[in-house]
């Protein structure tokens, strides 16, 4: 029942998707390889998502003609399984979720996999007088940290230190910031490719901004009510750019702000009192994920 010309092919995601035995050769394969199959196990998940998404694509479909029988929809499903089993399978990458499910079956099976999330501030040094060894101290607390949050913060803690820095600043509320403005970086603004702008930060394009832009709907709020509106954002090719260019704008508009130190409810309310954002739970939001236990270490830098 091989889809491939080759007889020797024993992998799961060469199958028809309709295999009584696909799920017995996978149990198989995983009691022999346990590391080695979690990439199908993977593939499979990955699969029962799309089944799904044909599904309600199909169930969505109106029907014209009433003397359909219940066969042609039987080889309709069969059909749609088939072409999500093609789209998930061979040599390309799918959709991208086999990836993101397989290194979370890793971490779950080898915790010591998490200590990759110290990467960014283990790195180098982000200045003179004892930082580079600041840097060093940080990296174990941050490499305890697991999911979203800690893996957010290995990938921007060394800009964030070089920017909290210039302005004296603490580092965990602009960390604070980003993560509010990004949902600790699952929610990125893109540009017209979807492509990462790296705005962490929601910074809009103004008028004197010459930089790349993308536009993006988002939510304002007049007079205290809710609204999408479509606004421009500035797009960096870094964020290391993005980071100075944050900081830049919190010296030059919001220098209040700036000058909070490690003050978290200061920090939010000048913001707020600045203009930065227009919900006006703004400075208590930003308040709260000060506190996320994620950004204790980087208080006392």
């Amino acid at each position: 029942m091989q889809l491939t010309a080759n007889p020797t092919d024993a992998s799961l995601n060469a199958k028809l998707a309709i295999d009584a035995q696909a799920v017995g050769d996978l149990r198989a394969r995983l009691a022999k390889d346990p590391k080695g199959a979690a990439r199908e196990v993977a593939g499979q998940f990955e699969k029962m998502f799309l089944d799904m998404v044909m599904k309600s694509m199909r169930d969505a479909t109106p029907k014209f003609d009433e003397l359909e029988s219940s066969t042609v929809g039987m080889f309709q499903s069969m059909y749609d399984q088939q072409l999500s089993q093609n789209m998930t399978s061979g040599a390309g990458r799918g959709l991208g979720l086999a990836d993101l499910i397989a290194a979370q079956i890793e971490r779950m099976n080898n915790p010591d996999s998490l200590q990759v999330m110290q990467r960014s501030p283990a790195r180098g040094s982000w200045g003179g007088n004892g930082t580079a060894t600041v840097a060093a101290k940080l990296a174990a607390p941050v490499a305890a940290v697991a999911g979203d949050a800690g893996e957010f913060i290995g990938d921007i803690g060394q800009s964030t230190l070089a920017a909290a820095q210039s302005l004296g600043l603490s580092p965990h509320l602009m960390l604070a910031h980003a993560a509010l403005e990004s949902g600790w970086g699952k929610k990125p603004i893109v540009d017209a490719h979807g492509n990462n702008s790296h705005n962490l930060f929601g910074i809009k394009a103004g008028r004197g901004w010459e930089g790349k832009t993308t536009d993006i709907t988002t939510t304002e709020y007049v007079d205290g009510v809710a609204q999408k509106r479509v606004e421009r954002f500035r797009v960096y090719d870094s964020y290391a750019e993005a980071f100075a260019d944050y900081a830049r704008l919190l010296s030059s508009r919001y220098g209040d702000a700036a000058q909070a130190g490690a003050d978290a409810k200061v920090f939010g309310k000048e913001l707020q009192a600045g203009g930065y954002a227009t919900d006006p739970a703004y400075a208590d939001k930003l308040a709260r994920v000060a506190e996320h236990p994620a950004l204790k270490a980087y208080k006392a830098a």
